[in-house]
């Protein structure tokens, strides 16, 4: 676990609070702090294509496969909660510091 942060390790996995911005010029993590994780995608919020993208985004961005990032909550918002089967959080972190630099 990350104290006081939004990431939390468990048995199942970290659990990540992410704000996904739909329609932006490219797909990046544009930041990683202890309380928030900001991603760009450049689909549209349109059946899900931004949710999805945004997975695909943050699964490259911590070196594991999309099948490890799993939704939990906020399909159709822009803040959303995944798990991430393998890094723990601590982990998670510094890999998407790495990612926004």
């Amino acid at each position: 676990m990350v104290p006081g942060g939004m990431m939390n390790s468990d048995g199942n996995g970290t659990t990540i609070e992410l704000t996904v911005r739909p329609r932006a010029g490219r797909c990046r993590v544009v930041e990683a702090t202890v309380e928030r994780v900001r991603i760009e995608v450049s689909a549209p919020p349109e059946d899900g294509k931004a949710t999805r993208q945004a997975l695909k985004t943050l699964a490259d961005a911590l070196g594991v496969q999309a099948s490890a990032v799993e939704l939990l909550k906020g399909q159709t918002s822009r803040h959303k909660t995944v798990r991430v089967k393998g890094p723990g959080a601590a982990e998670c972190l510094a890999r998407l510091q790495a990612a926004a630099g």
